[in-house]
């Protein structure tokens, strides 16, 4: 019996982690997971399997290697028909193809790192690639609250543009185009936030002052014999002088969302600025900087990091701030961005001296010796 004949949508590629048959809520939608639906054929990285095992000398910790995995588009959960389902789209409503099962979609590819959909035969559109949850395996298991009804407050915050940004950076291999789209998802929701503080250092005071000082520049240029042209180029240019820069910005969205520290040291300065100047690179020339670090390799594992950084802070943002979302996933993400920046290291591997294979068998080393990953 088909999905479409019992009252179902079916929905591909949801790595939910229910290891038994059971059912669950999403806002106002009810998913479902049958026993042939249970785990899941996902694409998936190779990656080290930490674990022991006893011998004839007793037991000894022990690390083994599980090779990758390409994965398949497939059903993995259904959903039981709602009218919200084919209801305009809230979190994108100026394109008409969107709907609320796009919706749906959208936020379960957005927390579980894998593109998503919703739909009876439906193909993917983006690679079916490894993905990296930002909510606990748990999430979905036990406590996957959602309150549907903030989706309008998280599309006047950009929250809408940002998850679908994020979704294509998520699924995309080139490093560069993973910076791109990271920052457009970044920047629609610092724009958006910073629009709503009451509070702005460049006061009317101080335009007022910027804007009698730009009069007087101008004055100058003009006695001093500059073309009109080149006068009129550089006072357009001048408007902006007036307002917070994006470095700015960045800094103070970091803070308030606990990502940066309130009295950041030089390094973490340093490294903050390692972000943004690769995002106005990629942003201005469609190349990644590779004279940040000491060394081209350093360069480009910190553009690695960046990438990644970028798509989590959007992402602990909107989980954290804009739909609420309380799980121990989240905060570890949340944490690991504000690691970056107080010491150099993402996921545990220190971007400027350690290459991945150096990482991964200090990893190796470490567990055998101790039994735990905490060197």
């Amino acid at each position: 019996m088909s999905s479409r004949q019992t009252g179902f949508r079916e929905i591909f590629n949801f790595e939910h982690h229910l290891t038994s048959e059971g059912d669950f809520a999403i806002g106002p939608y009810r998913i479902s997971v049958g026993k042939e639906l249970v785990g899941g054929d996902f694409a998936r990285s190779d990656r080290l399997v930490f674990g022991g095992a006893f011998d004839s000398s007793g037991f000894k910790n022990t690390v083994s290697e599980e090779p990758s995995n390409t994965g398949t588009w497939s059903i993995t959960a259904v959903v039981a028909e709602h009218e919200g389902l084919n209801a305009p789209s809230v979190l994108l409503p100026g394109n008409p193809w969107a709907n609320g099962a796009y919706d749906l979609s959208l936020i379960l590819s957005f927390l579980s790192g894998r593109h998503v959909r919703v739909g009876n035969n439906t193909e993917p559109y983006l690679p079916v690639s490894p993905g990296q949850s930002i909510t606990s395996k748990n999430f979905f298991r036990t406590h996957p609250a959602i309150d549907w009804a903030l989706l309008p407050a998280v599309r006047e915050a950009g929250g809408g543009e940002a998850m679908d940004a994020v979704i294509l950076a998520m699924t995309n291999s080139n490093v560069g185009v993973k910076i791109a789209m990271g920052s457009a998802a970044l920047d629609g929701l610092i724009t958006r936030w910073h629009s709503t503080l009451d509070t702005n250092r460049y006061t009317k005071d101080v335009k007022s002052k910027v804007k009698a000082a730009a009069q007087a520049f101008k004055s100058h240029l003009e006695e001093a014999g500059v073309s009109e042209e080149l006068i009129n180029d550089m006072m357009a240019r001048l408007l902006n002088v007036a307002n917070e820069s994006a470095l700015s910005k960045l800094t103070a969205f970091l803070t308030v969302s606990g990502m940066y520290p309130a009295t950041p040291d030089a390094e973490a300065s340093k490294r903050l600025k390692w972000l943004n100047v690769l995002r106005n690179s990629i942003a201005h020339s469609g190349s990644i900087r590779l004279d940040i670090a000491d060394s081209p390799d350093a360069s480009f594992r910190v553009a690695g990091a960046v990438a990644l950084l970028l798509q989590d802070i959007s992402r602990v943002y909107v989980a954290k701030y804009l739909l609420n979302i309380s799980d121990t996933g989240v905060d570890e993400a949340q944490q690991a961005v504000m690691t970056f920046f107080l010491k150099g290291t993402f996921n545990g591997q220190n971007i400027l001296t350690e290459d991945y294979d150096t990482y991964r068998q200090r990893l190796i080393d470490h567990f055998e010796e101790h039994g735990n990953l905490d060197p």
